[in-house]
């Protein structure tokens, strides 16, 4: 109806700006393609010089955004755009000659669509004739000419919901230059608030929507979403939705930390977890003191706003932020007493006794000192939390004996300690502080209670490495640093694995209740997958620890084939069957060898090219000055020799010669590997094999070397050991019910004792 109108015009719905109407002959004139004189483009085509061209090019450019409205109907310029923007210009001329006569094509052609695609609605109701109607989901795959597909053109289509079929249905409309198998799923897109209308081109609708909603105009179904929709925006609001992070400065930030978890916790978290978030919360504002340092930052704000803006938009914050910043000055002074009496309770931890009246006293008195010396409240704080470190009731584990010269018990917290310390290395747990509190642990059915339940909790890994892995001599084998990086270049990749593993046995061991007799006869280790291709161990998978089954048939199992033992016992760039065989005999055996002379020639640690490992350990030992205590190690050595100096499997030596590991043990014993090692340790030396477990791990509980008088106990270690199944529980508990673990010596008699030794 506004055909006479200016351009552009709006359409049916009211969108502004869709329509533009222009006037043209249907056929071409006798003048199309012609420039007209005088035009710009005329003009272009005379100039000589680049600069000249380059101007007119950007008056014709300017020419054809602007229009010529400004122009004179018949001025050369005005001529000229009207050419230019017909559809028979020449800048259409070559795509509309390819354009179909009309929308409904024949079933022959291959571009556009069926004729019969139109005038049908899927019930059978009456649309027009040039509408095409289609039941959702629906794909309608539209063929272009080539021709048509310049990379400025867009395929614009206009979507509508069928006013009587659809006065509550939604749907989702978009073009795309591929095809969407599965459209039964929404795709993000966008809510059409101007009704059940959009018109959309390549994905990029006319409106700013991709792929939009379309719903009726006041129907149930446009309700239903848009209640869905701010739900939605509650739940992620646009705060939330910011991609690019503005880095936090002090200095020019409000709000140092911004908490916007409310739907957090009333969509996912319990009572209990929402309480413990607002105590986190409040833990962190008193830490960082986020209400003092905001009124800095309100300061330098407001300063800066006086400089050369209105500083008014900041004044209604300024009464809120003085006000938290003064309440919490008020919480920090009344929290200055509970951080004293917290210091006192962390004191009775500490010294792992309850505080007599007369230290809790002390304690508070020297905190008052430093007051009243103008130390803040933070410094006498930590002056007070060093006195309580630095006392000897911290640092020593002191227990305090009966008068006289004969042993009695020491009391219930030492007992405590003693226990703590032997099985975790720490302090007493609150449970084991609660039994001494009550005075039971001197029951021997609790201390065997208390003793079961602290080895099944985690903290016996302490029990692991300090007693296992110093028995074993290998404690901080993860900083062991002394293999050649040219013979052994991926040891220090593997060092961390060979130290766990052999942490994780003994935890097992001790936590599982198992026998001492699997140190030496295991079909298990531990291994991640890293350790267990350096073993050969197959289908271990991820860096996660497990326990491998099975693994004898590949040389492993027990303390003799760890690859930490092995490589510890070698040399930097070989193996030594002399560190190998000295291991095995003390530390296994519990044998005393002498020193070795001073005058004892050192083994070059490269090997001659002639000679293997053990030929060269046998040269050395044919001297008759260390032959004697070769006879006693060397047999040992040599039946490890199947590992390298990491403790890798092998059957032939760096210089290519074939592994000997048969062996003549000191007793006249032959041996063939590790097997027979095995065989041997757990056969005719079981008892001492079990012995020097039992002496080393007595000595490890008791803090102090095994003496002669200590022989019954390690007696009654070996008995209780063979009638519960050598199960290391058994050993442990005869440890902690001995009278050298719950008592100790009369004040007298180590009086007594001390000026007896004094020089």
């Amino acid at each position: 109806p506004d055909i006479l109108a200016g351009n552009p015009h709006a359409d049916r719905y009211g969108t502004a700006g869709i329509w533009h109407f222009y006037r043209e002959p249907l056929s071409p004139t006798g003048n199309a393609g012609r420039i007209p004189q005088g035009s710009v483009l005329a003009k272009w085509q005379l100039a000589t010089s680049v600069d000249e061209q380059r101007q007119l090019a950007m008056q014709l450019q300017h020419l054809l955004i602007s229009g010529a409205s400004q122009l004179a109907a018949e001025a050369p310029d005005a001529m000229l755009y009207q050419d230019l923007a017909s559809f028979r210009s020449l800048l259409y001329a070559t795509a509309w000659t390819t354009v179909p006569a009309a929308s409904k094509e024949s079933e022959s052609n291959p571009t556009g669509l069926p004729a019969t695609s139109f005038g049908r609605h899927p019930h059978g109701q009456a649309v027009a004739d040039t509408d095409l109607c289609v039941q959702a989901p629906s794909v309608i795959e539209v063929k272009v000419p080539a021709s048509l597909l310049a990379p400025e053109t867009q395929f614009a289509v206009t979507g509508i919901l069928h006013a009587e079929t659809a006065k509550n249905g939604t749907v989702q409309v978009s073009v795309e230059n591929t095809r969407r198998e599965d459209i039964s799923r929404p795709q993000p897109g966008s809510f059409n608030p101007l009704g059940g209308k959009a018109t959309w081109s390549d994905g990029e609708q006319t409106l700013s929507y991709t792929r939009p909603f379309l719903v009726p105009a006041d129907s149930a179904a446009r309700q239903r979403i848009t209640a869905q929709l701010d739900e939605f925006r509650q739940l992620f609001p646009a705060a939330l939705c910011y991609t690019k992070i503005v880095p936090v400065d002090e200095v020019v930030t409000l709000t140092l930390y911004y908490r916007e978890d409310d739907q957090l916790q009333r969509l996912m978290l319990s009572e209990a977890e929402q309480a413990d978030l607002d105590r986190l919360w409040n833990e962190l504002h008193y830490v960082s003191r986020s209400a003092l340092v905001q009124v800095d930052a309100y300061e330098q704000l407001w300063q800066y706003a006086t400089q050369d803006a209105d500083p008014s938009a900041f004044t209604p914050m300024r009464e809120g932020i003085l006000q938290r910043a003064e309440d919490f000055r008020k919480l920090l002074q009344a929290s200055e007493p509970l951080h004293v009496a917290a210091l006192i309770r962390f004191a009775d931890r500490a010294w792992r006794r309850p505080l007599t009246s007369q230290e809790q006293i002390e304690l508070s008195q020297l905190y008052q000192t430093l007051r009243k010396e103008e130390l803040s409240h933070e410094d006498a704080t930590r002056m007070l939390l060093t006195r309580i470190l630095l006392a000897p009731a911290f640092l020593y584990r002191g227990e305090r004996p009966l008068p006289g010269t004969d042993p009695g018990p020491v009391d219930d917290w030492e007992l405590a300690s003693r226990l703590s310390f032997f099985l975790w290395s720490a302090p007493p747990d609150d449970l084991l502080r609660q039994r001494a509190a009550q005075g039971e642990l001197q029951r021997p059915d609790v201390l065997i209670s208390e003793s079961r339940r602290l080895l099944q909790d985690a903290r016996t890994r302490r029990l692991a490495v300090e007693f296992g892995c110093q028995w074993l001599h290998i404690r901080d084998f993860d900083e062991f640093d002394e293999k050649s990086a040219q013979h052994f270049p991926e040891f220090a990749e593997l060092r961390d694995d060979m130290y766990e593993e052999a942490i994780l046995y003994f935890e097992d061991l001790f936590r599982r209740d198992g026998s001492v007799l699997e140190l030496f006869d295991s079909d298990h280790t531990f291994a991640n997958e890293s350790l267990a291709a350096f073993y050969g161990l197959p289908n271990v998978q991820g860096p996660e620890w497990r326990r491998v089954e099975g693994t004898r048939v590949h040389g492993r199992g027990g303390v003799l084939t760890l690859a930490a033992t092995l490589a510890k016992q070698s040399g930097a760039s070989r193996t030594s069957p002399i560190l190998r065989g000295n291991w095995v005999s003390e530390f296994l055996l519990g044998e005393k060898l002498p020193r070795p002379p001073k005058d004892v020639p050192l083994l070059p640690e490269e090997v001659p090219a002639e000679l293997t490992e053990r030929q060269l350990t046998e040269r050395h030992s044919s001297d008759p000055a260390c032959a004697k205590c070769h006879r006693r190690i060397d047999g040992f050595g040599f039946s490890l020799e199947q590992f390298d100096g990491i403790g890798r499997w092998r059957t032939k030596d760096a210089g290519g010669h074939t592994i000997d590991v048969a062996a003549i043990l000191p007793d006249g014993s032959p041996v063939d590997g590790v097997a027979g090692l095995r065989n041997y340790l757990l056969g005719q030396r079981r008892d001492d094999v079990l012995r020097t477990f039992c002496r080393r791990l007595l000595g490890y509980a008791l803090g102090r070397p095994v003496q002669l008088s200590d022989g019954p106990l390690l007696d009654s270690m070996l008995t209780n050991l063979q009638t519960h199944e050598f199960r290391v529980s058994a050993a442990i508990e005869t440890i902690v019910l001995s009278p050298q673990f719950r008592q100790i010596r009369g004040r007298d008699n180590r009086i007594a004792s001390d000026e007896g030794s004094a020089p």
